[in-house]
């Protein structure tokens, strides 16, 4: 009876203590990205190239916390980057470019889907800047 209860509380010791990010299947931070805004909008974009360098995955910060928001569609380097946000609009397809020259982010509608959305909440070209993300 003694032994079960050394494994008990050995098998409780260790299921507390695990560090449970190891097997988190969150973005690995710190991580390269954007932060633009205007005077009504301020978003923040982060790229994860950690698990698939053919197909990095964008996030958009929304509620404080980084939430997927689609894949880079395109990327030249030196000059432009473009990725889907499927968060944006529900059934209007959805992209964000970015000027690496001028560092503006600008915005293109792919397909318009439904069209039960109101388009008039897409935001005009921004200003960026490069940014490290940690929290």
């Amino acid at each position: 009876m003694n032994s079960i209860k050394k494994y008990f509380f050995l098998f409780l010791f260790v299921g507390l203590l695990s560090p449970s990010q190891l097997i988190a299947s969150d973005i690995y931070l710190p991580s390269a990205g954007f932060s633009c805004s205007d005077n009504d909008h301020k978003f923040q974009f982060l790229f994860d190239r950690s698990k698939d360098m053919d197909n990095p995955k964008v996030y958009r910060r929304i509620d404080e916390k980084f939430i997927f928001i689609g894949n880079l569609l395109a990327e030249k380097q030196g000059a432009y980057v473009i990725w889907e946000d499927k968060d944006f609009f529900k059934t209007t397809d959805f992209a964000w470019t970015f000027d690496k020259v001028t560092s503006k982010l600008s915005s293109i509608v792919l397909s318009v889907g439904l069209g039960i959305e109101n388009l008039d909440k897409i935001p005009k070209p921004m200003t960026c800047m490069q940014k490290i993300f940690y929290y």
